[in-house]
């Protein structure tokens, strides 16, 4: 039996997907109840719950072998900081399988973690990584690049409806988007493998793509000729730095960060990945031609 902490998001539901296509026991875990529709439920157990209630966690945790912690928060909020959710929640789940006897926890955390970066969702991937090497359980961590997902969601809806985007700064950074399934696929080939035991992999897609590339593959994809606005990085880091102050999260700047830095992987790493995993990466372009069709 695994326990698939954040089953509502794009990774987890990926996971459920290949658990019921396997045929393996699956047990979806999230604050808001898993949508099971379409899915064959004769393998999977729906638990409602709060991954920061350590409570919650202890039971959901009950006869379980392997975790795969999965929950992400793109934005922060004062109540309910990344802190919160991504180190508290392993540091809950943590203590619950130490009570479990479970076998092995997998950890989603992103690429450019540190301890002392200016980006607090960051930070508190780096403080969860921590506590779960230190932990004495087995663990694996996948540090994944961006996912396709946010090119359709985020910025298919806006390109559509205003035809322009607008960017802070140039635009020329790299992203090596990735397609959740292929890392819900890196967690299934995770499991009961001694290879990816007490290890740490760099995940990214194939391809590597300026920011600008991207947003005007969008825009041909759905037909619009895409006007790209740029607004300066010194105006962008006092719009955001207002944000932090009248929110009184300093999350709110994670974004302006992360607008200004490559986010990809390097070919070692890639190799470190293709050394243990088997995974046939999609591309963005037919990924995105199907999604926004």
């Amino acid at each position: 039996m695994i326990l698939i902490a954040g089953a509502n998001g794009h990774v987890g539901r990926e996971i459920v997907r290949k658990c019921t296509a396997r045929k393996i026991q699956a047990r979806c875990f999230d604050i808001a109840p898993f949508a099971t529709e379409g899915l064959d439920t004769s393998f999977l157990e729906v638990f409602s719950g709060d991954i920061t209630d350590s409570q919650s966690v202890m039971k959901a945790v009950q006869g379980v072998d392997t975790v795969m912690f999965v929950i992400g928060r793109k934005r922060g909020a004062k109540n309910l900081t990344h802190e919160m959710v991504e180190h508290g929640g392993i540091k809950n789940v943590i203590q619950a399988c130490r009570q479990s006897s479970v076998k092995h926890i997998m950890y989603i955390s992103a690429l450019g973690v540190g301890k002392d970066v200016p980006a607090t969702s960051l930070m508190a991937k780096w403080n969860a990584e921590q506590s779960l090497i230190n932990s004495g359980i087995n663990y694996t961590i996948f540090r994944p690049s961006g996912y396709f997902v946010d090119f359709a969601e985020e910025f298919a809806p806006r390109i559509k409806t205003t035809g322009s985007f607008t960017i802070i700064g140039e635009g020329n950074f790299l992203v090596q988007p990735l397609a959740p399934a292929d890392l819900a696929e890196a967690c299934m080939q995770a499991m009961d493998n001694p290879r990816a035991m007490k290890r740490i992999f760099k995940i990214a897609g194939p391809e590597k793509f300026a920011l600008t590339d991207i947003i005007q593959l969008v825009g041909n994809i759905l037909g619009v000729k895409v006007k790209i606005k740029k607004m300066p990085l010194w105006l962008g880091n006092i719009m955001f730095s207002l944000i932090a102050l009248i929110t009184r999260n300093p999350g709110a700047k994670d974004f302006l960060y992360r607008m200004s830095r490559d986010s990809t992987c390097t070919k070692e790493e890639m190799r470190e990945m293709q050394a243990v995993f088997r995974i046939a990466y999609k591309r963005l372009e037919p990924w995105l031609r199907e999604r926004l069709a």
